[in-house]
């Protein structure tokens, strides 16, 4: 059995890599007028499409306007870090604490 061949790729919308075979990659870029999109990027640009009832280049056209919008507002940059500080509480307010004398 031939092994497929697996690269990683950057998503021309939001920038995350994903490992994939470069068969798939093909196929998306090929849905995507040259350009590779991660799954969760694929999802959002095809509700945009049903949503708005138009076509895949105007939808993916629309996904990077909003990524854009979204980066370059301070508050969306500092979302991650708060879920993360959030995450950081809760599993340290999860864990066992040591019993005191």
């Amino acid at each position: 059995m031939a092994s497929e061949v697996v690269k990683r790729v950057k998503c021309g919308c939001c920038g995350m890599w994903e490992e994939c075979t470069v068969e798939y990659i093909e196929w998306v870029q090929e849905r995507f007028g040259g350009v590779w999109v991660c799954g969760l990027c694929e999802e959002a640009i095809k509700d945009e499409q049903a949503r708005l009832g138009v076509g895949v280049e105007a939808a993916l056209r629309m996904h990077a306007t909003f990524l854009e919008s979204a980066h370059a507002d301070p508050a969306a940059r500092m979302a991650p870090s708060i879920l993360e500080l959030i995450k950081k509480i809760m599993s340290s307010s999860l864990s066992p604490k040591a019993s005191l004398p």
